[in-house]
């Protein structure tokens, strides 16, 4: 909302030469606690307020004074196209109760005030509940400490309550299974993951609420009406992605790459950034530097990259670290029949002639031998090679990709890598962020994870809440592959259709509790939590397993109650 759509456009102006006595009269003729102060060209030259013209009266009792010595010639004013969130904090801050509109050419055109900025909140606060109360899925909204502030009909009538029962109570309490506070902690956003809830299939979508970058509050909303028609939906869908997968991996297998930028999960700012770069990078033959943590994914944008560029050939990859430094240079090269004792017989093609036309990937470059470096710096300023023992000379039309885990500056610092290679292969560089620092993209690099993971025979509809909800809380040093490892194991151990969190390793969150040097710790834990489950479990059975009336016994809510049956798995 902007302030051209609430301002007064009904005020008055004057000039700095009336008097006290001209102006007071015209205070009368408008609503506003000041007149702008114009110039010969209608231009604002500064405020005059009531409150100083009563002052100016007190001290000096006559009403020829005129205003020249009394206005502000230095007031806040507003633009109609400013946006109201702007404006209540700017008002608030200086506190200022009104403020003149001005455009371009700074000609008064309204009156904005205070007042009329809190108004409109409430407005828009009504039309808010409004809609929430009308919306088909159950809503709440809550302010940075978890607490409800808001929440309609289809909330209450999931969870069985009364509005009073929920409002201005924490959701960590009453309903700790929906985790909304990890979200308003990380800023991590969770949409339409699976949950039971009160014995129903539902999908939950929590959003945080960003003023100024910093988290104000969040809302939360469950789905759990129509679901039957919502997966009859995401089944056709499936069946269309599979469709293009199939096209997809055809049109890979001709090239030599198996993934295209496309299938680098994540809308973070970072990871856009980075796949931009290399969409550009693909365009050109200049080589491409890309560094990263182990498991951020440097494979996949150079595969991505050949993917999307015009050469035809194959992808071809070396790992540098992976091959003996002694085998290396003729893996690379290849070379001629007899070229050394040993040598196979006719000869063999090194890896940059099989990737003629196409692109080979220099995977750990920053562990080949100096030797070596200095023949790939030659390849690299001139384009052409000879194999081991052989005069002939192959011209290459090859696009190279190098990447490392090391800090190569560090490196060329040390005399461990040439600092002539490096400047050649810095040209277009991609720094590939770790999964620790693009956390948004969690969710949707678990949901690629689990697409591949279903290609490859498992059946995986997806994660539960509860397991999305532990994976975000795990730093991922290993970054996406031991994010891919953790979910192909618990895609092995999982008894259902979804991950759950039994079915994820608990990253040492209960190692302390059972580490030697805390054992009376571990031990007094252990007894509140067995005392815990044995006071539940005697409310139950005292109100014949109706857990409404077990709530009241142990004076608890429900939800509360029956996150803790499900946490000691009573029956």
């Amino acid at each position: 909302m902007l302030i051209s759509d609430l301002m007064t456009t009904n005020f008055v102006c004057c000039t700095k030469d009336q008097t006290l006595k001209e102006v007071l009269p015209v205070f009368s003729k408008t609503y506003s606690n000041i007149l702008p102060v114009v110039d010969g060209s209608n231009k604002l030259i500064g405020i005059i307020t009531k409150n100083k013209v009563f002052q100016a009266l007190a001290a000096h009792p006559s009403l020829d004074l005129t205003i020249n010595q009394i206005y502000n010639a230095n007031p806040i004013f507003l633009h109609p196209t400013d946006h109201v969130e702007e404006t209540r904090k700017l008002l608030l801050k200086y506190n200022v109760g009104h403020a003149p509109v001005v455009n371009e050419e700074k000609i008064p055109v309204g009156v904005m005030s205070t007042k009329q900025l809190l108004s409109s909140y409430s407005i828009v606060y009504s039309q808010l509940s409004s809609v929430l109360e009308f919306a088909y899925d159950a809503i709440i909204l809550v302010n940075k400490k978890a607490e409800i502030t808001m929440v309609n009909k289809g909330f209450t009538d999931l969870f069985g309550l009364t509005r009073d029962e929920v409002l201005n109570k924490s959701t960590t309490e009453l309903f700790p299974e929906l985790d909304i506070e990890m979200v308003i902690k990380t800023g991590i956003s969770v949409h339409n993951t699976p949950h039971i809830i009160e014995g129903q299939q539902s999908l939950i979508s929590i959003s945080p609420i960003k003023e100024n970058g910093e988290i104000i509050s969040a809302i939360c909303k469950v789905t759990y009406r129509g679901l039957t028609h919502l997966h009859e939906a995401l089944t056709k869908v499936k069946k269309l992605e599979k469709k293009l997968s199939y096209y997809q991996n055809e049109i890979n297998e001709m090239k030599g790459t198996k993934y295209t930028l496309f299938d680098i999960a994540g809308e973070s700012e970072k990871i856009r950034k980075v796949k931009h770069e290399a969409t550009l990078a693909s365009k050109s033959m200049s080589t491409v530097l890309i560094i990263g943590e182990s498991g951020t994914g440097k494979e996949l944008f150079a595969q991505g990259i050949h993917a999307a560029s015009s050469q035809k050939g194959t992808f071809v990859q070396v790992n540098c670290a992976a091959i003996p430094p002694e085998l290396l240079e003729s893996e690379l090269f290849g070379y001629d029949d007899g070229a050394f004792t040993g040598a196979k017989k006719g000869g063999m093609k090194g890896k940059f002639e099989l990737a003629q036309n196409g692109t080979i990937f220099l995977d750990e470059i920053g562990d080949m031998p100096m030797t070596l470096q200095t023949k790939i710096l030659r390849v690299l300023q001139e384009k052409e090679f000879q194999p081991i023992g052989s005069s002939r000379t192959i011209h290459l039309n090859t696009k190279i990709i190098a990447a490392t885990n090391q800090n190569i500056e560090k490196l060329v610092a040390e005399g461990k890598f040439r600092a002539d290679l490096y400047y050649r292969l810095n040209i277009m560089r991609l720094d590939i962020p770790p999964l620790r620092e693009r956390m948004d993209d969690l969710p949707d690099i678990i949901q690629a994870v689990i697409q591949r993971l279903s290609e490859n025979g498992f059946y995986i509809r997806g994660v539960t809440h509860s397991a999305l909800t532990q994976l975000l809380k795990h730093t991922w040093p290993g970054n996406v592959r031991e994010l891919h490892n953790v979910l192909e194991r618990a895609a092995n151990l999982k008894t259902g259709d979804y991950i759950d969190a039994d079915d994820v390793p608990t990253f040492g969150q209960n190692n302390e509790k059972n580490h030697p040097a805390h054992p009376s710790t571990s031990t007094y834990k252990d007894k509140i939590l067995s005392t815990e489950r044995d006071m539940i479990v005697a409310a139950l059975k005292e109100a014949k397993g109706n857990k409404t009336k077990a709530s009241q016994l142990l004076g608890i809510s429900r939800p509360w109650l029956y996150a803790k049956i499900k946490k000691y798995h009573i029956e």
